[in-house]
């Protein structure tokens, strides 16, 4: 890609986790029977008039507070006409030139480890449309209205963006964000996070962006880099061949199976959707006092938690990014280290276990591995009285067996697993262990410190399990003389 620089915006469709759509008190819950979702303001029937969410907006300020953006005081809903089968009204109350909310940052970071601020422009309040079900056979397709009226956040970036990683970068921190803000639970799956990408590239050094190309049918941020890529390709290898008026302004699908990026339509543009502020919808006005409200009780942001971690407890940038993807995953480690247990220790067995039962119970960290229990689990293993491999191999029994921290140590005590703390037993198993595997404590006495695991083995079965890994570690080293 030489002489040509990428130029990438994003679009995302947040859905706003409300219990009701946002002009009306129909519920809009996945899953459903198809038309079940819906009422006379869904529809669109003659007579019928919007009435705004309030919970939608917290949210939606929730959300723009969350990258820093500013929450206007007033605002206004307008209409966006056009016509398609799954928008029943022939128009989408959307905002368009008095958003509530303009000016984010979205701070990534690259390669090199710096970071990179990509800014936001705007975030809007405005509804869903329903869904097309489109027939394996048969020339016609079926119109559900459930998604129809769901509340969504749809928050456009800057085209700040060079590359297809730094799209996905920005994706996840924006995600990170959102959920973190409870705003939405970001299922894409679900539809509750969708995003296009506006896709141009230019000559290197040049300020006038190049003709851009919007490709939808993201549906993943894989598919996003995965599109962007195909489509930077694209554009370039046609500008280098001479054909750059092929680049056209359209709207493209992504063909996940191809990889390929097809077209689907010309771009509109703002004059074919015929604006015009919605006559229903008195303007939006936002108090300070509210904002204010909402600021104080929203959390810590993970980026700004991934560094505390980092400074408090002493963990890994890498570490400390991977508790802090999901808030729940964060507030179990936290949790951890609040009820008396080492820092490294409650990461490992936060990512490790605890995750790992939720995903087998498929229900939330806590429920599936309560914290007093799992506390006094991992004490253990760093008190060294129970091995670490002995207590993970107990895991499921453990905690679908012992729901008070009182009854753990009786748990291991009641099987022989309490690690035998007796010096002078400890010293005989190794004794013997050396005598039994005479290779490697040649191997160590050599310099191969490798070897010491076949010893550090040999006691083991010996201990019965019971002799704890890093003593026995030591006193093979103390009587090799290694």
């Amino acid at each position: 890609m030489s002489g040509f620089e990428t130029v990438i915006g994003l679009e995302v469709h947040v859905q706003l986790a409300t219990q009701t759509k946002i002009f009306t008190s129909a519920t809009h819950i996945f899953g459903q029977e198809p038309n079940t979702q819906v009422d006379a303001v869904t529809i669109g029937l003659p007579g019928s008039l919007p009435v705004l969410n309030e919970d939608a907006v917290d949210l939606a300020i929730r959300a723009a507070l969350a990258i820093d953006a500013t929450v206007h005081e007033v605002s206004k809903f307008d209409r966006k006409h056009y016509f398609y089968p799954d928008l029943p009204k022939g128009y989408q109350i959307t905002q368009f030139d008095e958003p509530y909310c303009t000016n984010g940052t979205i701070s990534i970071e690259l390669k090199d480890g710096s970071n990179k601020d990509i800014g936001v422009t705007r975030i809007h309040m405005e509804e869903d449309a329903g869904k097309l079900v489109h027939q394996a056979q048969g020339a016609y397709s079926e119109v559900d209205l459930n998604r129809a009226g769901t509340p969504l956040c749809e928050i456009v970036s800057e085209p700040d963006m060079r590359s297809p990683e730094e799209a996905y970068a920005y994706l996840y921190e924006l995600k990170r964000a959102i959920k973190y803000s409870g705003v939405s639970d970001c299922e894409m799956q679900e539809g509750s996070l969708r995003c296009d990408a506006n896709v141009s590239i230019r000559p290197i050094g040049q300020e006038e962006f190049g003709t851009k190309v919007e490709v939808k049918n993201l549906n993943s941020f894989r598919a996003v880099e995965a599109a962007i890529a195909y489509e930077v390709q694209n554009q370039t290898a046609l500008y280098q061949a001479g054909r750059y008026a092929e680049v056209v302004q359209e709207t493209k699908l992504w063909d996940p199976d191809n990889k390929v990026t097809k077209s689907m339509r010309g771009k509109e543009g703002s004059a074919d959707y015929r604006y015009f502020p919605d006559p229903d919808l008195p303007p939006l006005v936002i108090s300070t006092d509210r904002i204010d409200a909402i600021r104080a009780a929203l959390p810590e942001f993970p980026h700004k938690r991934e560094m505390r971690f980092e400074s408090e407890y002493g963990l890994k940038k890498a570490t400390a990014s991977a508790l802090t993807a999901e808030k729940d995953i964060a507030d179990y480690f936290e949790a951890l280290v609040t009820a008396g247990c080492q820092p490294k220790s409650s990461a490992n067995w936060t990512r490790e276990e605890a995750t790992r039962l939720a995903a087998v119970k498929k229900c939330a960290l806590e429920e599936a591995a309560p914290i007093p229990v799992m506390a006094t689990l991992v004490k253990l293993v760093d008190d060294s009285k129970v091995a670490r491999v002995v207590a993970k191999g107990e895991c499921d029994e453990l905690f679908a067996n012992a729901q008070t921290a009182e009854n753990v140590e009786e748990y291991f005590t009641s099987r022989g697993m309490i690690q035998e703390q007796d010096t002078e037993a400890l010293t005989a198993w190794v004794a013997e262990a050396i005598e039994q595997q005479p290779q490697a404590a040649d191997d160590v006495r050599g310099g191969n410190p490798k070897a010491i695991g076949r010893l550090v083995g040999a006691t083991m079965k010996l201990s019965g399990g019971k002799a704890d890994p890093k003593a026995v570690s030591a006193e093979i080293m103390k009587q090799l003389g290694a």
